[in-house]
């Protein structure tokens, strides 16, 4: 199957799982800052979740940009990624509503976690096919583990002592990437220039 197709489907569905949390956000009745404090966790929650997600998109696409063809275990790999991903929405509300409690908190570190496996397995799957791919596999791979450890690490604190550590440590995994992505492509254009 060509890719375009399901890149586009891809992206549509991304662009929803990404905004459809806000429609979830009630009012306020009052026009005080005071009165927006009922929102304050869930807009933490949601502009986490929302950079999370964004990043990820970014990456995929970067992973992407030399694919001409998929498979049928590619699609069945990123049918499963949106599955876990289109519960952000709601996990982000229920979070946001309940910062401090674990079954939330928990939920939601076990979604991502199992998002960032179908994004392994996808780029794995990728690279079976792609030479572009398996070139930068070695690296992927350093990055999803030191990726999942931080998460795995939230979710150990968040369950013993502190649940927001779950959602931190999502934070966390998301500020490291966009590192990594930038000096491991700083450092691949260096090579090819020299």
């Amino acid at each position: 199957m060509s890719k375009d197709r399901f890149v586009a489907f891809f992206d549509a569905i991304m662009a929803i799982i990404m905004t459809i949390v806000v429609l979830e956000f009630v009012i306020p009745s009052g026009t005080k800052w005071s009165d927006l404090e009922v929102l304050g966790y869930q807009i933490v929650a949601y502009a986490i979740s929302f950079f999370w997600l964004g990043g990820m998109w970014i990456n995929i696409h970067n992973i992407w940009h030399n694919v001409d063809i998929i498979d049928k275990s590619v699609l069945w790999a990123n049918i499963a990624m949106l599955f876990f991903s289109s519960m952000i929405p709601f996990l982000v509300v229920y979070v946001g509503r309940n910062i401090g409690e674990i079954v939330p908190q928990l939920l939601y570190g076990i979604d991502v976690l199992l998002i960032t496996i179908c994004n392994e397995i996808s780029v794995e799957l990728l690279g079976r096919h792609h030479e572009c791919i398996r070139r930068q596999l070695k690296m992927f791979r350093i990055s999803i583990l030191i990726d999942f450890a931080i998460k795995v690490v939230g979710i150990i604190i968040g369950v013993a002592a502190y649940p927001p550590a779950i959602m931190i440590s999502v934070m966390a995994a998301m500020v490291f990437l966009i590192v990594w992505r930038n000096v491991t492509e700083r450092k691949n254009k260096k090579q090819v220039t020299e």
